[in-house]
């Protein structure tokens, strides 16, 4: 009697969190294709909509967002109710990087309404995982509702797991609960259908970041090389731009030398969307993340902001030690402070 009446009730656990979608909101993150094939695999979905959606993602994710977001913008003004949720992210996603900012907000603002509203089911869900995906994507922690990955997993459509996760680990990292992150992430990784590319990039960095947190370089590397490992083929460099500044340096230890031309391709799509990232981040929060600083200055002020001594910070980002010294008097003048304990309001 005891476990009868307390065991969970198997129905509810598997109908769909009111977080989360029920059908995949975009078509190659969670698609399954070897890295080099991204391509071929857009063209082999039979579904127009669908097809079109996982070419915008592409052209995201390899750095082409203005085209991009012409593209959503077009697949949203044709969508149905199936398709309008991804058409809504992906013109997020990529407005952050070449469209107009101000739409993210007025998007977000929107969801924001909607989020009380019980008249619709159906619109309640989706504006749920709008605003679970904003401010995750914007670190806007305080507003966040994420619900545990327990019951809740179950409901996830298999192939969304993978970044349902790494949405989860993200979180996770932000609260400090680094081991945990790590360790949900790694058994993504290992135990999620493979090959799967885009996923895999994004859960490797979250493992990525959160070894950086703790300070095992070896570690971290290994899992910025995996990430990079499934990125190259195709050309995916977004997601790296998308994490620069909280990779703290990784990008220029691991790729400033033995991939030049990546690099300069990857800071050149990093300049543009931390723009206009730090402009949304602190219009919504009421934060103070800078962009005054160059990519370098960032790094410094980002390791220097965890606790790094100048020797460290020089030894990890194959500087001279003087050289972060001079950058510490820049980023101390340009942000009008005098010591490492402020640097953790500006930087992520």
């Amino acid at each position: 009697m005891y476990f009868e009446a307390n065991r969970m009730d198997e129905k509810k656990m598997f109908q769909p969190s009111p977080m989360l979608l029920e059908t995949d909101p975009l078509v190659l993150t969670t698609g399954l294709f070897k890295p080099g094939e991204a391509e071929a695999f857009c063209e082999r979905i039979e579904n127009e909509t669908r097809r079109a959606q996982a070419k915008a993602e592409l052209r995201y994710f390899q750095g082409e967002a203005q085209t991009a977001n012409a593209l959503f913008r077009e697949i949203a003004d044709k969508a149905g109710d199936d398709d309008l949720p991804a058409a809504i992210l992906g013109t997020v996603m990529t407005s952050l990087a070449g469209g107009d900012p101000r739409d993210v907000i007025r998007i977000y603002e929107f969801a924001k309404s909607l989020e009380n509203d019980r008249s619709s089911a159906e619109l309640s869900r989706i504006s749920s995982a709008l605003l679970l995906y904003f401010n995750m994507l914007l670190h806007n922690l305080s507003a966040i509702r994420i619900p545990t990955l327990g019951p809740d997993a179950f409901a996830v459509p298999r192939s969304i797991r993978p970044m349902a996760i790494y949405v989860y680990t993200g979180f996770l990292l932000s609260k400090g609960d680094v081991g945990r992150a790590i360790g949900l992430a790694e058994g993504a990784l290992v135990f999620m259908d493979r090959p799967c590319p885009v996923s895999e990039i994004y859960l490797a960095l979250i493992v990525s970041r959160g070894y950086m947190l703790k300070k095992e370089w070896d570690k971290a590397e290994y899992y910025f090389h995996y990430a990079w490992s499934r990125a190259k083929p195709d050309g995916l460099y977004m997601p790296f731009a998308e994490h620069r500044g909280m990779l703290s340096g990784m990008l220029e230890k691991c790729l400033r030398y033995e991939e030049p031309q990546a690099y300069k391709r990857i800071s050149e799509l990093s300049g543009a969307y931390q723009k206009r990232w730090v402009f949304v981040h602190n219009a919504l929060t009421g934060d103070e993340i800078s962009d005054a600083l160059t990519a370098i200055e960032y790094n410094v002020a980002s390791l220097a902001s965890k606790g790094l001594s100048n020797a460290e910070i020089a030894d990890f980002l194959g500087i001279a030690v003087n050289s972060v010294r001079a950058h510490l008097r820049n980023i101390f003048n340009k942000l009008n402070i005098g010591n490492r304990k402020e640097l953790a309001k500006y930087v992520l």
